[in-house]
C-alpha cells in the first residue's frame, strides 16, 4: 500500500468514526436534515468519493480554476501563519453561521482542509446532511507539506508512475515556493477534543441538476 492509499484509508476510518459520533450525539437532528441516507454517507466514505488528493488540489490551484473554493477550517491565527493560495478561512467553530454557509455556493467545487483529518471530516459529514457537496483534502496540510512542499525523491528502482508523480510534486513545490508551514501540528494540537459544531436545523437545497 503506497502512502496515498494509506492516507485515504485512514481518512475513511476517521470519517466513519465522526459519522458514528454525530449520530450518537444528535441522531434526531441529523435525521431532520437528512439529504443522504446513512447508508449513502457510508458508501461515499468507503468508496473514497468524499476525498480529493493534495496533488489534484495543487493542479486546480496552479490552473487557477474559478469553480474551486478551498476552505481552511483552522483557527484564524493558524490561517494567518500559512494557508493554501486562495483559500478562505471559515473556522469549524463558526462554519455553520448563516453568513459562512452563504459562501458555500453550489456553483463551487468545495474542498475542505485542516491540519490533519478530524475537523475536515466533521465538517464534511454535517455539510452533507445540509445538502452541501464538498470534498476533503486527503491528509490535510500535514500531507500537503510532505508531498507537495517538500516531496521526497524516489529511489533509483522506483516505477515510472512514482517517478512521474515525484516530478509533478517537485514542479508544484517550486510553484508554491515551499511555504512556512509547521508540519508537526494536527487537529488536536491545541485541544484534546475537537469542537462539535452544531449545524442549523433547516437544510439548504441542492442546486438542481
Amino acid at each position: 500500500m503506497n502512502i496515498k492509499s494509506f492516507i485515504n484509508a485512514k481518512m475513511a476510518v476517521v470519517l466513519l468514526l465522526v459519522l458514528g459520533a454525530l449520530l450518537v450525539l444528535s441522531p434526531a437532528g441529523l435525521r431532520k436534515a437528512n439529504t443522504l441516507s446513512h447508508a449513502e454517507l457510508v458508501a461515499s466514505i468507503t468508496s473514497q468519493t468524499a476525498f480529493v488528493s493534495a496533488e489534484d488540489v495543487a493542479t486546480w490551484l496552479i490552473d487557477k480554476r474559478p469553480d474551486v473554493l478551498v476552505v481552511d477550517l483552522r483557527p484564524a491565527d493558524e490561517y494567518g501563519e500559512y494557508h493554501l493560495p486562495g483559500a478562505i478561512n471559515l473556522p469549524l467553530a463558526s462554519l455553520f453561521d448563516a453568513e459562512n454557509l452563504d459562501q458555500l455556493s453550489p456553483d463551487y467545487q468545495i474542498v475542505l482542509y485542516s491540519n490533519g483529518s478530524v475537523y475536515a471530516a466533521q465538517a464534511w459529514v454535517m455539510l452533507q446532511q445540509l445538502g452541501i457537496d464538498a470534498y476533503v483534502m486527503s491528509g490535510g496540510l500535514n500531507y500537503w507539506a510532505k508531498a507537495i512542499l517538500h516531496p521526497e525523491q524516489p529511489n533509483d528502482l522506483a516505477a515510472n508512475p512514482e517517478v512521474l508523480q515525484y516530478q509533478f510534486r517537485k514542479a508544484a513545490s517550486g510553484f508554491f515556493n515551499g511555504g512556512g508551514i509547521d508540519v508537526s501540528k494536527d487537529d488536536a494540537s491545541k485541544q484534546a477534543t475537537p469542537p462539535v459544531a452544531t449545524p442549523p436545523k433547516r437544510p439548504r437545497r441542492k442546486k438542481a441538476e
